[in-house]
């Protein structure tokens, strides 16, 4: 069995940069809340596990406060039981907590009988005190499997795991808009408008801003990439001549290809997701999304750069940015959002 030592993390965006599914937008990110109270129900789901907590005040009253966490493949990835939560235990538990006034918290640990358990290490390492650096944790994998991968990885055509991780800053997002994509974004209710509330996919390019492997695959004279988060799909026509006509505007829009020696140039267009982000950031369907995936020249690292041009709410072009490792024996794991 090996095991390696990974930070949980997703994609560095080169402008302020978005927290994967809105946590700045729904939780107060400046400080870390710690409570304790009993289980009284637990969903063991994606894209995040939820729990119920019954907190007691020194008054004598209950709150019930609603709780979420790292999604289940996160959890099994490092792995966590299901075991940890479990309903009718005693629980202390430490997070940010809603910034809308709600009962809620983002659970980074929690504190079973013998120390803690670090959930969200990537979200733990951003909040007070802020000295800790990101926290590490190690996905173990079966020799065979390892040995597999490492025997059939061709190029860009493995599973890649992303080393880095967005900063929430303070949770403002200074993209160039124009009025038009302005007044659309102070439209924007995280509480309602958000598709993830909904178990509806995002679409290119915020589908790239995730904590979860990817990989490319060869399917004839085309390139299929898979995102383990929300099971996304992308195809890559490698013919110059593929065209959009005749086909239906998607989330992942249509994308063509081609080789700059190790370097994999995607251009994007016929996105029909209204929004750039996950706080809000609208997208038009004039958007041109222009990807260079560029593998390393010992072929363990993936550089990810995109530039996103939409004149109906950008004022100029906007760039993003990423790294994947390659991490022998990593897999794909199933996604299969409930609510």
């Amino acid at each position: 069995m090996k095991a390696y030592g990974l930070f949980l993390t997703g994609l560095i965006l080169s402008v302020t940069a978005n927290a994967h599914h809105s946590f700045a937008a729904f939780y107060d990110m400046t400080q870390l809340t710690e409570l304790e109270g009993e289980v009284t129900s637990v969903a063991w789901r994606n894209p995040h596990i939820t729990f119920t907590l019954d907190v007691p005040a020194s008054n004598g009253a209950v709150t019930s406060w609603q709780m979420a966490a790292g999604s289940v493949n996160t959890l099994e990835r490092f792995g966590i039981s299901r075991d940890i939560i479990k309903v009718g235990a005693t629980l202390r538990v430490a997070g940010p907590r809603s910034r809308h006034g709600l009962d809620g918290m983002f659970v980074v640990s929690i504190f079973p009988p013998g120390g803690e358990v670090v959930l969200n290490p990537n979200i733990a390492a951003r909040l007070p005190p802020s000295d800790r650096g990101p926290l590490q944790q190690e996905i173990a994998l079966d020799d065979d499997v390892v040995a597999d991968a490492e025997a059939t990885a061709r190029r860009i055509f493995r599973v890649w795991t992303p080393r880095s991780r967005p900063e929430t800053g303070s949770g403002e997002y200074l993209w160039p808009l124009t009025p038009a994509g302005q007044a659309a974004k102070d439209a924007w209710d995280p509480l309602t408008d958000d598709p993830a509330l909904r178990c509806i996919p995002p679409g290119i390019p915020v589908a790239m801003d995730n904590p979860y492997p990817i990989d490319f695959t060869e399917q004839g004279d085309d390139i299929v990439m898979r995102l383990e988060e929300w099971d996304g799909v992308r195809t890559i026509h490698m013919n110059a001549d593929a065209s959009a006509a005749d086909r239906p505007a998607s989330h992942m829009g249509f994308s063509v290809g081609r080789w700059e020696g190790n370097t994999l140039i995607v251009t994007t267009t016929d996105v029909d997701y209204p929004f750039f982000d996950d706080v809000g950031t609208p997208q038009s369907p004039e958007a041109e999304i222009f990807e260079r995936f560029s593998l390393s020249d010992d072929e363990s690292r993936l550089d990810w750069q995109a530039t996103i041009t939409d004149p109906v709410n950008f004022t100029e072009p906007v760039t993003l940015s990423g790294d994947w490792a390659w991490v022998p024996g990593e897999e794909i794991k199933p996604y299969e959002c409930t609510l």
